[in-house]
């Protein structure tokens, strides 16, 4: 049974709250239990990632919200950093899984990833994503003085692994076995909104 498609719902918002509470708890989780000793709120192995992947193509844009939520609140107040530490992470967290979105609307890859095709784009889509997540991230620190350039190199590398690793690991998990139960709630997304 499929969802009956519409507009913007409600629901999207509540889709974006709760999982922005548990992206946020596990953003917590990353940063304590996974440093990346000197990058600000940077962990070796991002969980909220793997999450929020998986949502933003099971709900478009509310599930890269819920990330940006996540990371905003999770990273943030808690560890001392300043506003534009924690805001840009953020704002990197949200554009990642939207350029991946991207990428798997244009190849029209399906995210039950049952085909080695789909696989393939899934893997790759990711490393591009969170590549240039990383370096805009990394970016906006080192022009504010944050970071120095040898911890930009460090900190594009460090996300790059960090985030791609979590996104294989817990993303495909999650696609793999859930993205035909989720297709049949009513607020799954097949464009961007609705």
């Amino acid at each position: 049974m499929e969802a009956v498609r519409g507009g913007i719902k409600p629901g999207h918002l509540v889709v974006s709250g709760v999982f922005g509470g548990i992206c946020a708890g596990a953003a917590l989780f990353s940063i304590i239990m996974v440093p990346i000793p000197g990058i600000p709120g940077g962990s070796g192995f991002w969980i909220p990632a793997g999450l929020y992947f998986a949502l933003t193509l099971w709900f478009g844009f509310w599930g890269a919200l819920a990330g940006h939520i996540g990371t905003f609140i999770g990273m943030g107040p808690f560890f001392g950093f300043t506003f534009q530490v924690w805001a840009d992470g953020a704002l990197g967290d949200f554009f990642a899984p939207l350029i991946n979105l991207a990428i798997f609307r244009a190849t029209r890859a399906d995210p039950e990833l049952k085909t080695k095709r789909d696989m393939g784009i899934w893997l790759i889509s990711v490393i591009i994503s969170t590549c240039l997540a990383a370096m805009w991230i990394h970016f906006v620190n080192y022009s504010f003085g944050t970071i120095t350039f040898d911890l930009w190199k460090w900190g594009v590398i460090a996300y790059t692994i960090g985030d791609t690793l979590a996104v294989w690991i817990i993303g495909t998990l999650l696609l793999r076995s859930a993205t035909k139960y989720i297709k049949t709630f009513p607020y799954y997304v097949k464009g961007l909104f609705s």
